[in-house]
């Protein structure tokens, strides 16, 4: 009898891709809404999608530029806000991203990464 192997990659690979987004997505809800968790919910979408997934960089890419945009801004308020985001934003990208490496690589020893 002969064997036969089938790959379970590709099925995987695409379960991993859509709870990852849709974990990102109730995440990114419950930064706007004070029932749901955010930060827990967006660290494990972002470790299933991975970080450089094309959704996450362009993300992280327009956030900054935002930030950049409303650092230069003529209005001393909002150039204010933007210097203060900036920051906040660097020290939670500096906090946030160990973890998230961390879940990658937990996420990486129990699935078959293709």
């Amino acid at each position: 009898m002969k064997r036969v192997w089938v790959s379970t990659a590709g099925p995987l690979k695409i379960a991993r891709r859509i709870v990852g987004l849709l974990l990102l997505l109730i995440g990114l809800l419950g930064l706007l809404l004070p029932i749901l968790p955010g930060w827990s919910l967006i660290i494990p979408g972002v470790a299933l999608l991975g970080r450089r997934n094309r959704l996450v960089r362009l993300s992280h890419l327009a956030v900054r530029y935002a930030l950049r945009r409303m650092r230069r801004s003529r209005q001393r308020h909002v150039r204010a806000l933007g210097w203060r985001l900036t920051t906040e934003y660097g020290r939670t990208r500096r906090a946030v991203l160990p973890v998230i490496v961390a879940t990658e690589r937990a996420v990486a020893r129990t699935l078959v990464w293709s």
